[in-house]
């Protein structure tokens, strides 16, 4: 029942407590919309907020764990509980897969609770059809049912959409949170450090290059690649294969890029840099040396420049070879 208790959640304090007292109170709304970077508890907090709503007995707003209800969630069997994702196969959530996930189901009242929930995961990628059909039924929903809509960029849903929501907004949770948490993990000390800058306030976002071994290992390479940039001349050949090679993960390899750049600005300009890459000091050190500010910053805009136009299907190595010209003109010349 873990992955439906509040407790496993870490911070995002006053939206569990609007959340409880809503349960407690009997003052629900029909939809919700939980706004948040990846990774940073919405899709915890949404787990929870259903098992208080379908829990025969509430406990101060939260699930019982000990009801027939709350056993059918841990054993993930609930027929009130319904999440919707994208399919493997696609980029989005489409009209048909919202009436038959959807509205189909919200008109059939609930087999066991006295709710009806439905999850619906990345809301952003509802297409604008599937967006239409789902206002339907939030502008009038069951009385049984509630809709949690989660999504990174909520910007991207239409305004009606939003207007029927109840917007939560997850922020990041400070440092000493994530210092806390990570402290506890079982790992090697650097990593555990690491991955609580790597965090920026964003637990799922530490967890990510503290436990998977091939997006932790893409890091290193990508930061040895760019490591070698202020010393070697061929290092721009080394790397557009290095792009070729990891062509399908370059989006991670951008935001490591990033990252680094990010890290060796603040090196640049301030005493007390509060580095992300805490593992590679001395390579930002020698990064920051090889570059003046204001080339730091072209740099930058280089590789968000690459990133617009791969998303819009330029040639792959043409961009991947003027972002790395570029690099190379900006530290020797």
């Amino acid at each position: 029942m873990k992955k439906f208790d509040y407790d496993v959640i870490i911070g995002h304090s006053l939206i569990q407590k609007k959340l409880r007292q809503a349960v407690e109170s009997d003052h629900t709304v029909s939809t919700y919309l939980f706004c948040g970077n990846a990774g940073i508890g919405k899709k915890t907090m949404a787990r929870a907020f259903a098992a208080s709503l379908l829990c025969q007995s509430p406990i101060d707003g939260g699930p019982c764990h000990s009801c027939s209800s709350c056993r059918l969630l841990a054993s993930d069997n609930h027929p009130d509980y319904l999440v919707v994702q994208i399919p493997e196969d696609k980029k989005t959530i489409g009209v048909e897969q919202v009436r038959e996930q959807v509205i189909k189901e919200a008109y059939i009242r609930p087999f066991h609770a006295g709710r009806k929930v439905f999850v619906i995961e990345n809301s952003e990628a509802l297409t604008l059809e599937a967006q239409n059909a789902l206002l339907k039924i939030l502008e009038e929903p069951p009385a049984y049912a509630v809709f949690l809509l989660l999504s990174p960029t909520p910007d991207q849903l239409l305004q009606t959409v939003l207007s029927r929501c109840l917007k939560l907004q997850f922020l990041p949770l400070s440092d000493s949170l994530c210092r806390d948490f990570f402290e506890k993990q079982t790992a090697e000390e650097g990593r555990k450090a690491l991955a609580a800058s790597f965090s920026q306030g964003n637990i799922g976002r530490g967890l990510t290059i503290l436990n998977d071994e091939e997006y932790y290992q893409l890091y290193q390479a990508t930061l040895a690649q760019l490591a070698a940039f202020p010393k070697s001349r061929t290092a721009l050949v080394d790397m557009q294969q290095f792009f070729t090679q990891n062509r399908e993960r370059i989006a991670d390899v951008i935001d490591f890029m990033l990252i680094f750049l990010r890290d060796s600005m603040r090196q640049k300009i301030s005493k007390n840099p509060g580095l992300i890459c805490v593992d590679h000091k001395s390579a930002i050190e020698r990064f920051a040396h090889a570059n003046t500010p204001g080339g730091l910053v072209r740099t930058t805009e280089a590789v968000l420049d690459f990133r617009k136009r791969i998303s819009k299907n330029a040639s792959f190595s043409a961009a991947g070879l003027e972002l790395l010209t570029k690099m190379q003109e900006e530290i020797h010349g």
